[in-house]
């Protein structure tokens, strides 16, 4: 049985398996940059075509009442700010040679798509730039929030002198997730490469790290590094303490990391890698952002 059912396969036209082909590998280069989706929780949109969502930033109920008999009423409600969250498109484009295309089927050999993996690496680095800060000083988004740009979000300055104060910034952090309720974790700290790697650095007097302290005493239940992480204003100095869930923020996605292609007038292909998505961010107080790193 003939598997290839396109017309004009001499002209460098691409087979329906070669187009499945082309999609997997690039959509495999791109899942381990996608760094944001370890502590984002996915929600599906119904499809591409969706532009804006409405999101709500919710702030907790009054507290609960002792009563001996039970039957006086404490009823409130969760006070829900609304606003309209853009959901954009994040792509890049790449071409392949319509020769290449016919050497590579006639002589059977795998199709040069390093440029593809190029592209797929950059629609993931800009993924991950969206959610972890969001629209910042420099980098324009459409006014999206990202954790260290949320409103709402608390704030802790660094006590400075990484690694020997990243206890003592880490513990202050979380102290400010607590105090807005989010006192069961988990607690993530999210920091630049640099940062993260001062934390292999040994705690004084002792043979375990610094990284290993925070992880095996429960103090952090992860380490997420990455260099998609600004401040609001654009500069480098900053890290933050969250407490992931889908109650606290999530990603919507209309259009999960897929391939596009079209033929050129030239007869190359334009091949285009691309995504549809926004973060939600419900609960800011989630979040503490640690400000002036050193």
């Amino acid at each position: 049985m003939n598997k290839l059912r396109r017309v004009g396969l001499e002209t460098g036209q691409l087979t329906d398996e070669e187009l499945r082909t082309i999609d997997a590998e690039i959509i495999e280069a791109a899942h381990p940059a996608l760094h944001a989706r370890e502590i984002f929780e996915t929600e599906a949109l119904p499809n591409a075509g969706i532009r804006s969502v409405r999101s709500f930033t919710q702030t907790d109920m009054g507290p609960a009442i002792i009563t001996m008999d039970g039957e006086t009423l404490s009823i409130d409600q969760t006070s829900l700010a609304g606003s309209d969250i853009k959901v954009p498109v994040i792509s890049k484009d790449f071409s392949l040679n319509w020769r290449d295309i016919l050497a590579a089927r006639h002589n059977n050999m795998p199709l040069d798509l390093d440029e593809g993996r190029n592209a797929a690496r950059q629609v993931a680095e800009e993924e991950n730039k969206l959610l972890l800060t969001g629209e910042y000083t420099g980098w324009l988004a459409y006014g999206i929030e990202g954790l260290m740009t949320a409103t709402g979000r608390n704030t802790q300055a660094s006590a400075g002198a990484w690694p020997a104060n990243v206890i003592t910034d880490v513990n202050a952090g979380i102290a400010k997730l607590e105090e807005d309720g989010h006192t069961s974790g988990p607690y993530v700290l999210i920091c630049r490469v640099a940062a993260a790697r001062k934390l292999d650095a040994a705690v004084s007097n002792t043979e375990i790290t610094y990284r290993q302290f925070l992880l095996k005493n429960g103090i952090l239940d992860g380490i997420l590094a990455d260099d998609s992480i600004y401040g609001a204003d654009g500069t480098t100095d900053h890290a933050a303490i969250v407490n992931p869930g889908r109650a606290n923020f999530s990603l919507k996605i209309g259009q999960d990391i897929t391939t596009w292609e079209t033929q050129l007038q030239n007869m190359n292909k334009l091949m285009r890698v691309y995504e549809v998505l926004a973060p939600k961010i419900k609960r800011p107080t989630s979040i503490c952002e640690l400000t002036g790193l050193t």
